[in-house]
């Protein structure tokens, strides 16, 4: 059974992948650098969603400072702060690190909404990037919570973009990415699903007592609708039993997706 929904699973990522990456080229190709972005030069990361740059201070001094990405939170990797070790940690921390040392001549771009620090002394930005790969423009909060490495995260009152990060959020649980495959205990696949903004756990439960009515004795044997689905979109031959009224929604009745 789990061969078969990893199986499905993986098949819808590539089937919706290839529309995700037909859109995001067209989106790219119109971004463009913010006017009141400044000029720093990318040093390391700390990890998924915080930076470390180089650039001028307020006095001339050329100085390191440490950038808090806006409106996206990535998984910990470490005990810091209280935090402890998540699932795609790592994953992140590279990622983000992959992404930025493409960029033509280590140089990003902070764009800042309305709280230039944080609690840690930490600015707080947007990041944009000419990548060297492509020499097209990247929008890296926006791209790291596309390719399921970050979450959408509202920090007010910085949210002036946050309708492009919740949109990029639906995409990659469109798209079952990154976490959302890895670490997601329903990969779902679909945003409405997702109500609390991260992977879950383990799987959407929505079981009722099993039943006596024959109709319904198939659909009993489904820990979740999840299951049920992926099976019938397996095998679609099972419709008499799974999908009777032939909508192509498995167990809807027992389920209570009316």
């Amino acid at each position: 059974m789990l061969k078969r929904v990893l199986f499905v699973s993986f098949f819808l990522l590539g089937l919706s992948g290839i529309t995700t990456q037909t859109s995001v080229a067209a989106r790219k190709m119109e971004l463009k650098i913010p006017a009141d972005a400044v000029a720093a030069r990318y040093v390391e990361n700390i990890d998924g969603d915080t930076i470390v740059v180089e650039m001028e201070s307020k006095n001339g001094n050329v100085r390191e400072y440490t950038v808090r990405l806006i409106g996206i939170d990535t998984p910990e990797t470490n005990y810091s702060f209280g935090n402890e070790p998540e699932c795609y940690g790592k994953e992140a921390t590279s990622k983000t690190d992959s992404l930025l040392v493409t960029a033509i001549d280590d140089v990003v771009w902070l764009e800042k909404d309305v709280s230039d620090e944080d609690n840690y002394g930490r600015l707080l930005r947007y990041v944009w990037y000419e990548s060297s790969i492509d020499q097209k423009v990247h929008f890296l909060n926006a791209d790291l919570v596309r390719e399921g490495y970050a979450l959408a995260k509202t920090y007010r009152p910085n949210d002036s973009r946050q309708d492009d990060l919740d949109e990029a959020e639906d995409e990659a649980i469109t798209a079952s990415a990154g976490m959302w495959l890895s670490c997601d205990g329903s990969v779902s696949a679909d945003p409405s699903l997702e109500t609390d903004g991260q992977p879950d756990s383990a799987p959407i439960d929505r079981t009722q007592t099993p039943v006596e009515d024959e109709e319904e004795a198939a659909c009993s044997l489904f820990h979740t609708y999840d299951e049920a689905q992926d099976l019938f979109d397996f095998f679609p031959e099972l419709s008499d039993q799974l999908d009777p009224d032939g909508n192509g929604i498995a167990c809807e009745e027992y389920f209570n997706l009316n």
